[in-house]
Order: C-alpha cells, then sequence, then structure tokens
C-alpha cells in the first residue's frame, strides 16, 4: 500500500490525530519545524505538557483584593483543576481545566466543557513572569465560571470546530482539530493525498490549495481571517475558506470606524497603513513571514527589509552603522501597547505589548534605540 494512502488511512482512524501526519511523508522538514509554531500550539487538550502554568505549593494560588476571594490550581493523578474560595461565605466551585488557549509564549488562558459547551477558567497564566492572573473578561475578585466561548474565538485557535444540535440545542462537536494546521491555509487535503499516492510523480499539487499562488489580497486575506481584529461576520463561523474573498465573509471594515487599529489582532490593518505596503504591488505577510517554521530573531526579519532598501541610501546611515544590518525592526516596528487585552491581577490593571506592524519613521523610538546601544558600547 502506498504510504501516502497509508498515513490518511491511519489519520482517519484517529479523528484528533493533526492531519500533519498525512501530510509528513512528503513534506517532512516543513511539518518537522512547524510543530515547533506557535500556530500549531494555539490550543491543545490540557496535559502536563501542554499547560504552561505552575502547579506547586506556594505558585498555585491566585489571591485577589476581595477579603477571603482566592483561587487555587491543582493536579490530582495527571487532571488539572482550579478551584474558586470564598472563604468568608465558606463556598468554594471547582472546575476542570480540559482544553488550553495560547502557545503560551506570552501566556494562556483554559476551558472547560459544561453541557456542550466551552467556558473560560477565571484564572489565565502569564509565562514571562510565570504569573497566575485573572483572566480576560472576568472581574478581579468574583467567582465566575460563566463566560461562554463563541465560535469565533473557535476560529482563530483551532483548524475546525463543528457546531452540532441536540434536542433543539446548539452544542460543540466533539469532533474538532486543535491548533492552526495545515488545512486552515492549504484546504481540506483527502482527495490531494489520494490523487498523489497513486501520481507520484505529479510535483504541481493537485487538489490542493497554495496559498503562494493565490493574488495579494486573497494572500492577505487568509491571514486577515484572524488577524485583522474583530468584525461583524457575513456568514457562518468556519465558513471561510483560503483563496475567498474575506469581505464575502466579513462586514468590510474602513479607515474611518477602525481610525487605529491595535496592536494585538489586527496586525494586518497596521500593514495597509503602512507605506511599503501600499507601495508595493505584491507586498503581503508570506513576503516576511514563513508561517511553516517558527520565527523569533528579530534581527534575521532585517534581510527582508534589506531586500527592498539600500543601507546608503539611509539618512542617518553614518550614526547607525553595523546596527543598520540588524535594527530595522527595532526602528521601524517598535512594539506598542495593546488596548485589546487588558491585564487585570489585584490592585491594579495593566497591558500587553506587540510589535506594531505599521512599518514607518519612529524619530523617537530610533533615538532610544541608538542611545540604548551607545551606553552597551561605554559599558
Amino acid at each position: 500500500m502506498p504510504r501516502l494512502l497509508l498515513a490518511l488511512l491511519v489519520s482517519s482512524a484517529n479523528q484528533f490525530a493533526p492531519e500533519t501526519t498525512s501530510c509528513k511523508p512528503c513534506h517532512e522538514r516543513i511539518v518537522a519545524t512547524f510543530l515547533q509554531t506557535a500556530h500549531l500550539a494555539t490550543s491543545a487538550e490540557a496535559t502536563a505538557r501542554s499547560i504552561k502554568g505552575r502547579f506547586s505549593a506556594g505558585y498555585n494560588v491566585l489571591r485577589t483584593s476581595s477579603p477571603g476571594v482566592s483561587f487555587k490550581m491543582d493536579e490530582r493523578t495527571g487532571v488539572f483543576y482550579q478551584t474558586g474560595v470564598d472563604s468568608a461565605q465558606g463556598r468554594s466551585t471547582t472546575r476542570r481545566i480540559d482544553l488550553v488557549v495560547g502557545s503560551g509564549r506570552r501566556g494562556q488562558s483554559y476551558l472547560y466543557w459544561n453541557g456542550g459547551l466551552l467556558f473560560e477558567l477565571p484564572v489565565s497564566y502569564l509565562t514571562g513572569p510565570r504569573q497566575w492572573i485573572n483572566s480576560p473578561g472576568y472581574s478581579d475578585g468574583e467567582i465566575d465560571f460563566g463566560r461562554l466561548i463563541v465560535p469565533r474565538c473557535l476560529e482563530c485557535h483551532s483548524t475546525t470546530f463543528p457546531l452540532q444540535t441536540e434536542r433543539g440545542a446548539v452544542r460543540y462537536s466533539r469532533r474538532y482539530r486543535l491548533g492552526i494546521s495545515c488545512e486552515k491555509c492549504h484546504g481540506e487535503g483527502r482527495e490531494h493525498i489520494r490523487y498523489q499516492a497513486s501520481h507520484p510523480a505529479e510535483t504541481r499539487g493537485a487538489f490542493i490549495l497554495n496559498p503562494a499562488r493565490f493574488s495579494r489580497d486573497r494572500r492577505v486575506d487568509s491571514c486577515a481571517l484572524c488577524h485583522s481584529g474583530e468584525r461583524e461576520p457575513r456568514r457562518p463561523t468556519f465558513s471561510y475558506r483560503p483563496g475567498e474573498r474575506l469581505d464575502d465573509y466579513f462586514v468590510h471594515e474602513s479607515d474611518v470606524a477602525v481610525p487605529v487599529p491595535d496592536v494585538h489582532g489586527d496586525q494586518v490593518g497596521l500593514l495597509r497603513r503602512s507605506k511599503c505596503f501600499r507601495a508595493s504591488r505584491d507586498m503581503s505577510c508570506s513576503t516576511c513571514h514563513d508561517v511553516h517554521r517558527p520565527e523569533r530573531d528579530i534581527a534575521s526579519f532585517a534581510e527582508k527589509c534589506l531586500g527592498c532598501h539600500q543601507t546608503d541610501g539611509h539618512p542617518m546611515a553614518a550614526e547607525i552603522a553595523g546596527r543598520m544590518m540588524t535594527s530595522c525592526i527595532d526602528c521601524h516596528m517598535p512594539t506598542r501597547k495593546s488596548n485589546a487585552i487588558q491585564i487585570n491581577t489585584p490592585g491594579k490593571q495593566g497591558a500587553l505589548y506587540f510589535r506594531s506592524h505599521e512599518i514607518g519613521i519612529y524619530p523617537r523610538v530610533a533615538a532610544r534605540v541608538l542611545q540604548s546601544t551607545e551606553q552597551k558600547q561605554n559599558r
């Protein structure tokens, strides 16, 4: 039996196996690096490996601003729980952690099943400071486990998450696929695998979508599905297919309606404001990003900039010197505070900072970068 067809049958036998199992025989290198990406890890079953939060004594309690109200995170024989405790009222509520949302690079939130629906647990985890915090949408000091997870949230944190009707009530199906996997960008691959198994010499890739062959606008739309902020839907969740026009699925947001896109979740809106994007006929997200591999080295992105921009034409070439080969991103795509995500902890509210995708000239930022460089050199 051809190995491609065998891989398909194995994957079909396990409805929860990612289709990367089927893609690996022909795309081994791509799959190997993709398995390390935040996209694939953006949701997962709750296990000791997927959960980043600390459950050891002394690190597993979130105290709140309300006297006697706290949350405790426990692990019992490989199963994880959150418990809200109100010692003043003598009551507590415990829910199991069933799913993890977020790759854990910045942080994670957690979901639990109840009656065929998913709800957000009240405590999330910030990976950097290794700190438990109140989950987005929850108020500090309240024991509340009732924040319903709507399908649009799952559309950007999973590959598929079907709805089903049981006795007239809409519920989530358990036939879901977590993480953002191959199918999200390339479309359903079963027919492609069957065809390639019987036509191994075919290299163009039949019955599969290749975003590299899309027009610039359609390439951007594939990313904008989850990276263009909140938009009013026109069609059901999970109905969009790569290569189609996103404005047919969501109400178009004008620049007037969203004057300043947020750095978290609306990277496409910011990119479209950039002179680099407006002056190019072909620039898209994939000009700089390769979704098949983890990308954490900011300096390496400078190579993308230097593909279009000549260093000898930079007005501050003398001052920047060698940093011009590595610091394009720090100066021209600075980090900015997100107003979409608020960090709610007892006694204060904070924010997360994300890299802005509005490529531009920021004199104050550039001055700080140069000053920081000089200080390091003088130490």
